[in-house]
């Protein structure tokens, strides 16, 4: 089956999105032809101007149609297709959480670097081409240019869902120079991470042997700034917790309170890493 009822009962059965994204997308059925059309603007322009959530869905599952074809044409494996699509479901999960239980989507501009091919989930962590490093506002052009490292790298995205494993992590980092290499001709040799995951302070709350240390170290961290809501999110589940009102549930949740409340903060790490 193909057409926007295909690809969703397709990513439905492989755990790309959920029953109720499925539920959300089915009122669009009557409407594929529109549904398609704006998907391909979509695709083209990377914005999509619609403040329906649902209509929202329904556009980038159409696209996502789109892209399995482009997959298709460059030899790209269904599997790789449909976890780097799994996003989608992540993100609709996202939208109820924060939307008060709206169903939909939200966050498309981040999901139109999956369905123009320019992001693919490989294994554990996400990689996508950049011509240069996302963040030279934080003062890093200098020390890129010093060390003369190469004008294109892979910037490294971890999505949410699964453990940060060790083992996992580097074998992504190992399957990510060979598929672009093979499927796109080209060669990077460099990666870099933004992320909350490489604060160095880090350490000052979590346990030596955490998952979150351990892949940090597999970067050198050459920048760092205080202060970033999505630790909070991640910790305390809220980009704005109140932290007099926290009540930690976990082991983690209490050392990063304690951290808090002593003074210490929260921020972002940059990293760079050989591939």
């Amino acid at each position: 089956m193909n057409g926007l009822e295909g690809i969703t009962e397709d990513l439905l059965e492989r755990g790309c999105i959920s029953a109720e994204d499925a539920r959300v997308a089915q009122k669009y059925y009557s409407r594929e032809g529109e549904m398609r059309k704006k998907a391909q603007k979509f695709i083209a322009d990377k914005k999509l101007a619609c403040p329906d959530l649902g209509e929202r869905l329904a556009v980038t599952l159409c696209a996502a149609e789109i892209a399995r074809v482009r997959y298709a044409e460059r030899g790209i494996s269904d599997s790789i297709f449909y976890d780097t699509m799994s996003d989608i479901g992540v993100w609709t999960a996202d939208c109820r959480r924060t939307g008060s239980l709206v169903n939909g989507l939200d966050n498309t501009a981040w999901l139109a670097h999956h369905v123009r091919l320019e992001l693919f989930k490989l294994g554990r962590l996400q990689f996508q081409p950049i011509k240069r490093p996302v963040i030279l506002n934080m003062g890093l052009a200098c020390i890129w240019k010093m060390r003369k490292l190469p004008d294109v790298c892979l910037n490294v995205h971890i999505p949410r869902g699964g453990r940060l494993d060790e083992g996992a992590c580097k074998a992504s980092f190992y399957a990510a120079p060979l598929f672009f290499e093979k499927y796109f001709g080209k060669k990077y040799t460099v990666c870099t991470c933004l992320s909350w995951l490489l604060y160095p302070d880090n350490k000052l709350f979590m346990k030596e042997n955490s998952n979150i240390l351990k892949f940090a170290s597999m970067f050198e961290i050459t920048g760092k700034r205080k202060f970033n809501p999505d630790a909070m999110q991640y910790i305390f589940g809220s980009k704005n917790p109140d932290f007099q009102k926290i009540v930690p549930s976990t082991s983690l949740q209490r050392s990063a309170l304690e951290y808090y409340n002593s003074g210490g903060s929260f921020g972002l790490g940059f990293g760079i890493k050989n591939l």
